[in-house]
C-alpha cells in the first residue's frame, strides 16, 4: 500500500525488520570479530517507512549509525559473556554531512 497524502494514516500498527550480521576478520577469514543489527521500521497499515532521527549516517563499532536514507539503524552489539570491548577495533565508516 501507499501513502496517501490527501488522507494521512494514524499509524497505528508496525512492522520491524531485524537482520543480524556476524562481521569476520575477512572473506578469507570466518573469525567472527564482531556482530550488528540493521533494523528498520514500518507502518504495516501503509507502508510507509520510518526513518532514524538524532544518528550520524555510516557504520561505527562503537554506537548506532544510520544509512543515508536514515531508514535503516545498524547497531553494533555483543554477547553478553564477551567483553565490554568487543568489536571496538573495526573500522568505521562516517557520512559527513555540510551545510
Amino acid at each position: 500500500m501507499t501513502a496517501d497524502l490527501d488522507r494521512p494514516c494514524p499509524h497505528l500498527d508496525f512492522a520491524a525488520y531485524v537482520a543480524v550480521n556476524r562481521l569476520t576478520a575477512a572473506d578469507d577469514d570466518p573469525t567472527v570479530v564482531g556482530y550488528s543489527a540493521d533494523i528498520t521500521v514500518e507502518c504495516d497499515d501503509c507502508g510507509e517507512p520510518f526513518r532514524w532521527t538524532g544518528l550520524d549516517a555510516g557504520v561505527s563499532p562503537a554506537g548506532p549509525t544510520c544509512s543515508v536514507d536514515e531508514k535503516t539503524m545498524c547497531a553494533p552489539l555483543r554477547p553478553a559473556s564477551a567483553d565490554p570491548d568487543f568489536g571496538l577495533g573495526l573500522p568505521g565508516v562516517a557520512v559527513i554531512r555540510r551545510a
